[in-house]
């Protein structure tokens, strides 16, 4: 994820492309480094039916607050999608079925959903970039512009810390789940995108605990 100059680089040309307000006034805050317990976090997590976004559709989308070093759910957001086309086999991972999502909303009112809930914040994602590839495709096919924000990775923050100490790094070890895990956190049941927005804001906590 680009950081620092580039971002800012970034946003100043696509600023101008987009066609959605809030989406401009994101692009225009300048980026800020405070410490853990003075910044907010949006921590992101979606279902999708596919692996890249040029294959499948976001299929559900949820995020939960972190400010002042603490989870607020009363912030939190979750959106089933109206899909263009049937869930197929991905229904085995994230157990949302086409009857499901019969009722869903259309992404345009989840996205601007989430706008809405981004000034001065920093995004969390556990896999930034499997998720932020497809809300970027949505929101320029949408708005003209990608979400061009400070971004975390904790998947990546752990993988730079098990490095450090010299820890080979086997298959799935950098999963949700066994992340979790090596921080004393309980299991969860995962594989609902509110549900996944929770553990990761959990396990973004720990790691700075």
């Amino acid at each position: 994820m680009a950081t620092g100059l580039k971002l800012t680089l970034q946003r100043i040309w696509w600023r101008h492309q987009a066609r959605h307000p809030a989406l401009q006034a994101l692009l225009r805050e300048p980026i800020q480094q405070r410490p853990f317990n003075a910044s907010r976090y949006v921590v992101i997590d979606l279902e999708t039916t596919a692996l890249q976004p040029t294959a499948g559709e976001i299929a559900s989308i949820a995020w939960v607050v972190i400010e002042q070093g603490a989870i607020h759910l009363n912030q939190s957001c979750y959106f089933h999608l109206a899909l263009n086309r049937e869930v197929g086999q991905s229904a085995v991972f994230h157990q949302l079925t086409d009857t499901d999502l019969e009722q869903g909303v259309n992404i345009k009112v989840a996205l601007e959903a989430l706008l809405d809930a981004l000034p001065n914040s920093i995004l969390v994602f556990h896999n930034a970039q499997l998720d932020m590839g497809f809300i970027n495709q949505a929101m320029r096919t949408l708005w003209g512009a990608p979400l061009l924000m400070p971004v975390v990775d904790t998947l990546q923050v752990e993988r730079k810390r098990l490095l450090q100490r010299s820890a080979a790094i086997q298959a799935g070890d950098l999963r949700l789940f066994q992340c979790r895990q090596r921080y004393g956190l309980p299991d969860v049941s995962l594989h609902d995108a509110l549900g996944d927005a929770l553990a990761t804001a959990e396990l973004w906590l720990a790691m700075n605990g």
